[in-house]
């Protein structure tokens, strides 16, 4: 029995010291891969590195971390796609290693993704990296970070955009998500990803399906601040055409109805194309409104209403009581232009009156390129249009006009021009 004892005692002797032996041996190289990191040595610190991470798995996080720091060195150093890839397996499996010992696994995956996205040399990195961030977002649901959320949509849109995607997947990714983003307090870092997103977007042919997605996924919530949220993200990815937003809205409207609610039926109205019911609640809206950005917003799109309603006199009205509110309003500057340029033909007794009015037209497109350089191209394409259709110095000298002169025009309103010729 006593020697049953001591062998017993003598095995659990050995395990422990072994045990120590591995912790004093990882302790060794953790502290010689950390003197070669410091020193940027990343060729020389692997060995070490290795060594802590395989013996010892649960010595510190920090080897994780460290061991990442350490490969991107290495990346760093190199131009050969192919051991650049080597080194991004590496860098995955260092994550996976650490998830398996620490957990946290939504957010190493999110920065897993990350490192795919910014560091693989493949046509294939970007759908690599999107199906990270897609488990990560899984994971992690409310508590993802914005800055995961942001990188997701940005490869959803690119791959979408790369037919690499279908509208339907670019659905699911992009309008739960953004349920939980704007409820995000950070309202500076949401407002830059809806930026983006709203730009990204921008460039894709998907809102006939996301309308149809909608009505087909989604029903009317029952709490205002739930009716409000989703109104909210359908206007943001520009789906205003669904059966369901009509329903947010008009629901919004009948329980309180603000200024917000009057003008989501009218974006709905407008759409649709009924637009003078758009003009209805647009005015409903400009009326309860107290925010002045927010007012000239709405009598901004009111003008455009006013536009395809051919009521062109009232559209400029409305796009200058906008700019009175915001002289930033590109938009509306364009708007104006665009009345002038394409109804020059109503105004004056002659041609030479009538052709005055394309001065105005591009003094307008002139302030909208300068106030937003996104409309360049447009507002270029109409400055080539009207300046050729300026008056000649012919006609001009025979109404003693000449280059420089301030002249006075009678459009829809009094407007003031220089004159000038090509």
């Amino acid at each position: 029995m006593r020697k049953i004892i001591l062998i017993s005692s003598l095995a659990l002797f050995s395990t422990f010291s072994n045990a120590q032996t591995d912790d004093n041996k990882c302790a060794a190289n953790y502290s010689i891969y950390k003197e070669f990191l410091n020193v940027e040595s990343y060729h020389n610190a692997v060995n070490s590195f290795r060594i802590v991470l395989n013996d010892c798995p649960k010595f510190s996080k920090t080897v994780y971390i460290d061991g990442v720091k350490i490969y991107k060195g290495l990346i760093s150093k190199t131009t050969d796609a192919n051991l650049i890839n080597a080194y991004v397996d590496t860098i995955k499996t260092i994550y996976a290693k650490r998830i398996e010992n620490y957990g946290e696994e939504a957010q190493c995956l999110s920065r897993m993704a990350f490192d795919v996205m910014k560091l693989r040399k493949a046509d294939t990195a970007y759908s690599e990296a999107f199906n990270i961030f897609e488990k990560s977002v899984a994971l992690g649901g409310e508590n993802t970070d914005l800055s995961t959320f942001s990188a997701y949509f940005q490869l959803a849109t690119t791959l979408s955009a790369q037919k690499k995607l279908t509208n339907e997947k670019l659905f699911e990714v992009i309008v739960p998500n953004l349920l939980i983003v704007k409820k995000n307090k950070d309202t500076e870092k949401v407002e830059k990803i809806l930026t983006s997103l709203n730009k990204n977007l921008s460039r894709l042919n998907f809102q006939a399906d996301f309308e149809k997605l909608f009505d087909e996924k989604y029903s009317l919530p029952e709490n205002a601040d739930e009716i409000r949220l989703l109104s909210d993200v359908i206007s943001t990815v520009n789906s205003e055409g669904c059966r369901l937003f009509a329903l947010a809205a008009e629901k919004l409207y009948a329980e309180n109805p603000t200024a917000e609610a009057a003008a989501l039926i009218a974006r709905f109205n407008r759409k649709n194309k009924d637009y003078e019911k758009a003009a209805q609640y647009y005015a409903e809206a400009v009326d309860k409104e107290t925010d002045n950005m927010k007012k000239a917003s709405y009598l901004y799109e009111s003008a455009l209403v006013a536009n395809y309603q051919k009521k062109y006199a009232n559209a400029v009205s409305l796009a200058k009581k906008s700019l009175a509110l915001n002289p930033q309003n590109a938009g509306s500057y364009l708007l104006i232009g665009a009345v002038y340029g394409s109804n020059a033909s109503l105004f004056g007794k002659d041609d030479f009156d009538r052709r005055q009015i394309y001065w105005v037209a591009a003094d307008y497109v002139a302030k909208a390129k300068k106030t937003d350089a996104s409309l360049s191209e447009q507002a270029d394409q109409l400055l080539k249009k009207y300046s050729a259709l300026f008056p000649n110095k012919e006609d001009a000298f025979m109404h003693s006009v000449k280059a420089g002169d301030v002249v006075k025009v009678n459009a829809f309103d009094n407007e003031t021009t220089t004159a000038r010729f090509l």
